[in-house]
Formats: structure tokens, sequence, C-alpha cells
């Protein structure tokens, strides 16, 4: 055997091994492409895609803190033996709001629930869906509040806001929302009030039909002032109530001022629950400083009654709001005044 033999032997016993070697071998799978959380900043801040899918999600809420004392917001511990708010009243709230969005040929499509935890010293735990329906293309359906509320907004910046009640507040709607885009706004709303807020004031629908409560409104906004109208008729009692309201800006400084009637001022319905006719609501906040802001409110109805409410919101550290108030509450009745404090800090994300 010469050399040039052996060299060619040797080489292909080598490539014969090798090739046993490679037939073996395992080979690593590519890793499958990892999609990471997208921004979705067509619909506001804070909104980012969820993994595979075109639609966008929100999840935000606070986290609150009350403590509150007097003969109006205290503990009544001894009220059946004539004590008045000799006890501090606090209560915890989570609020958890999550909000979906997304495009159709129709426009947005929109989702909206918030789930609130509470904990007090007079009831213990309670967790309630406050809110929870669908939008698109200027249609809302589910759990909100009244358009009889919504449409002109709360009565002021103060937190004891309803002493002298504006209306009840939760409903299952069927509702159509209009804007322009150029400050005309207007509301309609079929609705479902036939819960505890509505039994408490003897408009629970017991005998249950398919007649629903009705709301309409329209308003108008042009920059500094806006005007809203709003009405609402209670199908169980077959009376109901408007509210009139008008904003100001001057500066730092806005104002407001509502006016509500009732249909039959010696019944309430649910959206007429203030004493009497007529009641009236007033209101403004300042802003002192960046982080400073006062507001105050004064409210009166037929029945004599009256409340005063002042709070100032200083904003400690972006997100996080301590508001101390103060509020005095006469029912018209002979020694019914009552005053009372409290003091809330809210967390919000």
């Amino acid at each position: 055997m010469n050399i040039k033999s052996l060299l060619l032997g040797s080489a292909a016993a080598l490539a014969a091994v090798s090739g046993a070697q490679a037939a073996d071998a395992i080979v690593a799978a590519e890793p499958e492409p990892m999609e990471y959380v997208r921004v979705c900043d067509a619909f506001g801040t804070g909104f980012f895609y969820i993994p595979g899918t075109e639609t966008c999600l929100k999840i935000g809420g606070y986290v609150r803190f009350d403590v509150g004392g007097g003969e109006l917001l205290g503990d009544d511990v001894n009220a059946a033996n004539g004590g008045f708010g000799d006890e501090w009243n606090t209560k915890s709230r989570l609020s958890l709001q999550i909000e979906t969005a997304s495009d159709t040929e129709y426009g947005a499509l929109k989702t909206y629930t918030e789930t609130r935890f509470n904990w007090n010293n007079e009831g213990g735990t309670d967790v309630s869906l406050n809110f929870a329906y669908i939008d698109l293309a200027g249609f809302r359906v589910g759990k909100t509040e009244t358009a009889f509320y919504t449409f002109v907004g709360y009565a002021g910046n103060v937190i004891n806001d309803d002493l002298i009640s504006g209306g009840i507040y939760d409903a299952n709607v069927i509702q159509y929302n209009y804007d322009n885009g150029a400050g005309l706004t207007a509301v309609l709303s079929l609705e479902d009030t036939s819960g505890s807020d509505a039994a408490a004031i003897g408009s629970f629908r017991g005998d249950r039909d398919y007649i629903p409560n009705i709301v309409g409104g329209i308003g108008y906004s042009g920059g500094a002032f806006g005007v809203k109208l709003v009405g609402g008729y209670d199908s169980a009692v077959e009376e109901g109530a408007i509210k009139l309201r008008a904003d100001g800006t001057f500066g730092g400084v806005s104002v407001f001022a509502m006016g509500g009637w009732n249909t039959d001022g010696d019944r309430k319905n649910v959206y007429a629950t203030w004493g009497g006719d007529w009641a009236v609501w007033l209101g403004a906040s300042a802003a002192v400083t960046d982080r400073v802001t006062l507001n105050a409110q004064v409210s009166f109805d037929d029945a004599d009654e009256l409340a005063v409410v002042a709070n100032a919101n200083f904003t400690v550290v972006p997100g996080f709001v301590v508001t101390p108030e103060v509020a005095y509450f006469d029912n018209g009745l002979d020694d019914g005044d009552s005053w009372g404090g409290m003091i809330r800090f809210q967390r919000s994300f």
C-alpha cells in the first residue's frame, strides 16, 4: 500500500464518521418571534394594544380614603338615644376602571366598565358594578348613570354635591348621543331605573311592563359659555322633571347655575328627588395656584331645604389629591340643621 492509497482511505473513513455524527446531531428550532406590547395612542393616553389583536385596552381607577365627622357626616351610632354624629365615619374604596377601543367601519367601538370595592365602618364590605356599557356610532347600551345627570353634569366640584338631590343615578340605558363638533350636543335615552334608589322614593316598577323612562336633552357650548336643557319622564309615576344649566368661565374662575322643576311637586319621581316644585344649585371654582383649587356650592328647594358646601383640592403630587370639606344642611324643619366635616385622600392612576 503506497502513501497515496493510505491518504485516500483515511479521508474516506473520516468522511463516513463525520456523516454519521451529522445525522445524529440535534438542530435547535428557531425561536418564535415575541410580540411586545405596543402603545395605542389613537384613543388617548394610557391605551395599549392587546397582543395579537387590534383592540386597545386601558386600565385605570383610584384608591380613596374618607374620614368624616359631625352631625351631618359622622357616624350616628346612638340615633335611638338622641345622639348625633358622635363618632367618626371612615370609608375606603378601590375603583377599577377598564376601557377598550377599536376602529370599525362605523367608527370607534368602545366599552367602559367600573367596579367599586368599598369598605366602611357602618356596613363592612360591598362591591358594586357602577358602569358597564358599549359605545358605537353615538349609541350607548348598558349600565351607566341616567342622562338626566350625565348630560348636564354633576352639581359642582364639591364632594357632597347632592345634599339636595338632583335625581337618582343608576340606570340601564339604550341611548343616542349627538355631537356636531361645533358645540351643539343632544341626547335621547330610554332608561330602566327600577332599582333600590327608585324604590327609596316610591317609584319602583313592581308591575313590570314595556314602557321605559325617557330622557331627552339639548345643549350648546361656545368657548367660555355653555347652556344645557334636559327633561326626564318617569313612566311608573307618570310624572317627570326638567333641569336647565348654564356654565361660564372667567379666567381662572368657573361658575354655574342650575335649576330643576318637578311636574308634580307633591310627589317625587326618579328625576325629581328634591322637595316641592323646584330646586336651585349654584356653584363656583377658583384656581388659586397650580396645585390648589377652591370650590363652593349653595343649593335650596321649594321645601325650604338649604345646603352649603365648600372645599379645597390640594394636589400633593400629580395623581394624589387631598380634599378637606365642610358642609351645612337645613332640612327646613325646626332644629333640622346640621354641620359636618370630612377629608378625602385619593390616588388616581
